[in-house]
């Protein structure tokens, strides 16, 4: 199998659809825009990816694909699972696992996954990132920052070069070249480092993230109450506040309500006939028009009735 998917928005949830084998939810953290793009290419039991956001983000993923290890060279100034990433640190997330990344500003993650099927096939690869490789989640730490610049400038140069050409997948010479080459940079990058286990908790604390995540998208626009929350995460209100707190920066509500004003948003700017600014507001739980005009101009510069005049051609004076 090969396939090459790039996708480039200003749409946080047209980003998570693009990536395959995982809920993926990515939220601005700050600012009143937010941009991304999005590369994937899988070459049979090797899968590269690269994720950028161009501002401060929130992004959690779950149930990622559950036949393949995955590990992400984070860009500086982001966390892991509530953690600070080293400059160079490599974070592993084994099959069906999921995690929450938090960037302080504009960030790049670069991630490499691996079909555990593979090594049966092929032990002769002998590659770190292999079965006799730690079991748990954690992070390879990099001596070096050098082979860890390589297989970004690599990965960087696959996508340039397929975004110019993407039929070269087509020749079966090309498709290994491209894999040997991954895999020499891969084994690089796992020669160098020594593997470091996350805390026990994070574990904990990620499953309690994740069906945080889950129940908010369930619900979609409608209300959610602090009782459904903790019985949805199977969790007490404080766990969950402190949880969300590490992982996002934000408390339950605070996040919650973040989210529903990028939801009030998209659906201003995206109106049929009937969108009022009121409607939105109460459908979003948003009882107090005043606060919710403040709070939306706050965020993004402008009122909600702005918006929606702009999106119905009106100019938005």
């Amino acid at each position: 199998m090969h396939i090459y998917r790039r996708t480039v928005t200003d749409n946080g949830d047209e980003l998570g659809r693009a990536i395959p084998g995982a809920n993926f939810h990515c939220v601005a953290d700050s600012g009143s825009s937010f941009g991304g793009g999005y590369w994937h290419l899988q070459l049979d039991w090797l899968v590269l990816s690269r994720l950028e956001v161009d501002q401060a983000s929130v992004v959690t993923t779950d149930e990622r694909i559950p036949d393949f290890s995955v590990w992400h060279v984070m860009s500086e100034r982001c966390s892991a699972n509530g953690n600070d990433v080293g400059g160079n640190d490599i974070v592993t997330v084994r099959p069906g696992e999921g995690g929450t990344m938090r960037s302080a500003g504009a960030a790049q993650v670069t991630t490499f996954g691996l079909q555990p099927t593979l090594f049966a096939r092929a032990p002769e690869l002998d590659l770190p990132f292999g079965p006799s490789s730690p079991s748990s989640s954690g992070r390879w730490c990099i001596a070096s920052d050098a082979p860890r610049q390589r297989f970004i400038a690599f990965y960087r140069a696959v996508v340039a070069q397929l975004d110019a050409q993407p039929q070269i997948l087509e020749t079966p010479a090309t498709r290994a070249a491209l894999r040997n080459a991954a895999l020499e940079a891969i084994a690089a990058l796992g020669e160098a480092g020594t593997f470091r286990p996350d805390r026990a908790a994070v574990g904990r604390h990620t499953r309690i993230m994740l069906r945080f995540e889950r129940a908010i998208e369930e619900a979609g626009d409608d209300p959610i109450d602090m009782v459904e929350l903790c019985r949805e995460t199977g969790t007490s209100r404080r766990s969950l506040e402190a949880v969300v707190q590490l992982r996002t920066g934000r408390s339950p509500w605070e996040y919650l309500r973040w989210r529903k004003l990028w939801r009030a948003r998209a659906m201003l700017r995206r109106p049929d006939e009937k969108t009022t600014v009121t409607e939105v507001a109460f459908k979003l739980g948003f009882w107090h028009l005043s606060r919710f005009a403040a709070a939306y101009a706050s965020t993004f510069g402008e009122r909600p009735s702005v918006t929606l005049a702009k999106a119905l051609g009106g100019g938005g004076h």
